[in-house]
């Protein structure tokens, strides 16, 4: 009798204990966040019309100043349009450094591109776009490089691709409700609640990052700029309202590839 009751405690015990647990609730499943560019990106070519304005090396009202540095004599310049009536499809992009001037044809430069010139380095940082359209904006950064004896050239370049593996191996998220909370390792970084009402539950794999990347030339440094998009099961296009963007400093290494820090929630995102 003794032993059957011994059994009665315990099994009592294990009962009160799968309770508690149950009315604790099950803690959210952390994710990594999903990528959108499968590979990285082809900027392709120039039209041949864009190649043939900036052939005739007339920098006339078709061009557009990006960048005037008297101090070190660096000018940059992006071609808008051929003609009157034909745009340039934002290719191409003229940068001249002490009075020599090298075509760049095949860089995207899009609706916004920045350009800073570093003198410690002796080199030129660019922001182009690989992607640009509705609810898409995707930038490219570039590293130009100069010569005395011959034409500029292209030191080295960050495709969309890239930037976007290199911040999905740092973030993750969890989905509790109507609340999503964005991880950077054991950090946590932002928990926002969902307002969109009308897109149904969300999707399996709910974050996604990729559709919207940009660049901020800080002085001698350079920070990326990323805003994750929620998947729903209706629809399969991102929404960003309620997502804030997620910046982080870019360092180059010696071996021409970079690495992430500081990675946090921009305070000019929503």
């Amino acid at each position: 009798m003794k032993h059957l009751k011994w059994i009665g405690v315990v099994a009592l015990v294990i009962l009160c204990g799968a309770i508690t647990v149950s009315c604790k609730g099950k803690k959210a499943e952390v994710k990594p966040v999903k990528g959108v560019l499968e590979e990285p990106v082809n900027e392709g070519k120039a039209p041949e019309l864009v190649v043939a304005t900036l052939d005739r090396h007339v920098l006339d009202k078709n061009f557009e100043m990006i960048l005037n540095d008297t101090v070190n004599h660096v000018q940059v310049w992006s071609l808008v349009s051929c003609d009157s009536v034909t745009s340039s499809e934002g290719f191409g992009i003229v940068i001249a450094k002490d009075g020599r001037a090298t075509i760049f044809a095949d860089i995207r430069h899009g609706n916004t591109p920045a350009a800073r010139y570093n003198a410690s380095t002796g080199e030129l940082w660019l922001t182009g776009v690989s992607v640009e359209g509705t609810g898409t904006h995707v930038e490219r950064f570039y590293k130009i490089g100069f010569r005395d004896d011959g034409p500029h050239y292209v030191a080295g370049t960050i495709n969309p691709y890239e930037i976007q593996e290199a911040l999905r191996k740092e973030l993750t998220y969890s989905v509790k409700g109507e609340n999503i909370t964005l991880y950077n390792g054991e950090t946590e970084l932002a928990t926002v609640t969902n307002t969109v009402k009308d897109m149904g539950d969300f999707f399996d794999d709910a974050v996604w990052l990729g559709e919207q990347i940009s660049y901020n030339i800080n002085g001698d440094s350079l920070f990326v700029l990323a805003q994750p998009g929620v998947n729903f099961v209706t629809g399969k296009v991102l929404h960003y309202d309620d997502m804030p963007a997620i910046t982080a400093l870019v360092t180059f290494n010696n071996d021409g590839g970079f690495t992430l820090s500081n990675i946090s929630v921009s305070q000019s995102s929503n």
